[in-house]
């Protein structure tokens, strides 16, 4: 099963404030991922092991210089933040309640990220 998602990769981080004032800055980020996973999958969740590949497609800076677009065309790896695990545990959180029960039976991913001129989010499931 394949999910894409367009939009600049979200990453993960934790709330804001303890108690009445918490708040998640990425709460409106959250609700539209998950608000646009709805529209891909409309089936049970699942709850045996699966296994997770995401792919996240990163926007190419407008203030690089062509000199360093040319080098991304060559060698298309994003090495800057955010991180690789916290888009990770983003987009695993968002899956959590919509298409699987909950992100423990999650017991293989593997994850990479490149720059895009279109930013997007691909995730693929396999029941294993």
């Amino acid at each position: 099963m394949k999910f894409v998602v367009d939009g600049v990769p979200t990453a993960w981080s934790s709330h804001k404030g303890y108690g009445k004032r918490s708040y998640s800055l990425h709460t409106p980020k959250k609700q539209a991922f998950q608000r646009k996973i709805r529209q891909q999958y409309d089936g049970p969740l699942f709850d045996s092991p699966i296994s997770l590949s995401f792919t996240f497609e990163m926007p190419i800076p407008e203030s690089f210089s062509k000199k360093k677009r040319l080098k991304i065309e060559a060698i298309p790896f994003h090495t800057s933040r955010p991180d690789l695990t916290n888009l990770q545990k983003f987009a695993e959180d968002c899956l959590s309640g919509i298409v699987i029960s909950d992100d423990k039976i999650v017991v293989k991913t593997s994850s990479q990220k490149y720059y895009s001129k279109s930013p997007q989010t691909i995730i693929e499931i396999e029941v294993l």
